[in-house]
């Protein structure tokens, strides 16, 4: 989630950044023998850098702490020299709030030590939200004043810059510019226009960056989305594949309750269900089941991920 190349300790070899859905962002160190193993972030004390919620590995479930601050799941992060004082600052993305947080290196260039709180990041006088969430910021002088703006895209849809009007050292942020409006839909995976049977634009769950795609001298939207559409020519089932379909529908739902009795049952004995050889002869024949009647299933929509360019006028 919202990688970013960047020498996150100054030893003149890329890292990488990535976000996580555990909560945490990682960062995979590069070496002059190539990258060395993933590893969570952590700030100054050794203990991993978050917003708020997150996978407890010891546990194994969500947990939450309070010692961030700051409320949200973190799933992205970027890096960038907040302060202009040389070393590289975290900013991250939050989930499902869609907020956005700073992370302050206490440290240098070549020995960061992080913070061990967040700072809500400010556009036009109060806490920078991305409506629907999904945050996953992109650093970039967008409007090429010399000063980093933030450009975001969202879970909903829609990509939104944030432009600097702070200065080198002390940046603040406006309030939010719509580069790209979002579809007005409630699904979660949006509807699109087509053109001769294909999206013509993505809908939901926004992963941008910005480059210079055409090499004239100004920044395009690189877009990553999902959507869904309309099918043209949707085949129709004869009276025989209809008779089928739901004779293999009640045929499903007959066994469901057999297969939930029986996990259930596996599981106050303790027995592990892949160890039991009827309940993976009924689950073989779910799945078989399954598997004809998805080919019967004719749905009016198909959906899909893509990379969207937009270019810049």
């Amino acid at each position: 989630m919202s990688s970013q190349l960047v020498d996150l300790n100054g030893d003149g070899n890329h890292d990488v950044l990535v976000g996580s859905f555990s909560g945490s962002p990682h960062w995979i160190e590069g070496s002059e023998q190539g990258f060395l193993p993933a590893a969570a972030l952590k700030d100054r004390d050794e203990k991993d850098i978050l917003i708020s919620a997150f996978w407890n590995t010891e546990d194994k479930k969500w947990d939450k702490s309070d010692r961030s601050g700051t409320e949200g799941h973190c799933t992205s992060v970027a890096a960038v020299d907040w302060e202009g004082d040389g070393d590289l600052d975290l900013i991250l993305g939050g989930y499902y709030e869609g907020g956005l947080f700073l992370r302050i290196n206490e440290g240098t260039a070549t020995e960061p030590k992080f913070a061990q709180e967040n700072t809500a990041i400010q556009a036009g006088g109060t806490p920078m939200v991305v409506e629907g969430g999904l945050s996953t910021p992109r650093v970039v002088d967008w409007n090429g004043d010399g000063k980093f703006d933030l450009l975001c895209g969202g879970s909903k849809g829609g990509v939104f810059f944030y432009k600097n009007v702070g200065d080198k050292s002390t940046p603040q942020f406006a309030s939010a510019e719509v580069l790209i409006e979002p579809i007005v839909d409630s699904s979660y995976v949006k509807r699109v226009p087509t053109s001769e049977g294909q999206p013509t634009q993505p809908g939901s769950s926004f992963h941008i960056d910005a480059v210079d795609y055409d090499q004239d001298g100004d920044l395009d939207l690189l877009v990553g989305g999902r959507c869904s559409w309309e099918k043209e020519n949707v085949p129709v089932l004869t009276a025989e594949q209809e008779a089928r379909l739901a004779e293999l529908t009640t045929e499903i739902e007959l066994m469901m309750p057999k297969i939930s009795e029986m996990s259930k049952t596996l599981s106050e004995s303790g027995e592990k269900p892949r160890d039991n050889e009827d309940y993976q002869k009924l689950m073989r024949a779910y799945s078989k089941l399954n598997r004809e009647s998805s080919k019967l299933r004719v749905s009016p929509f198909d959906s899909g991920d893509f990379v969207w360019l937009y270019r810049r006028k």
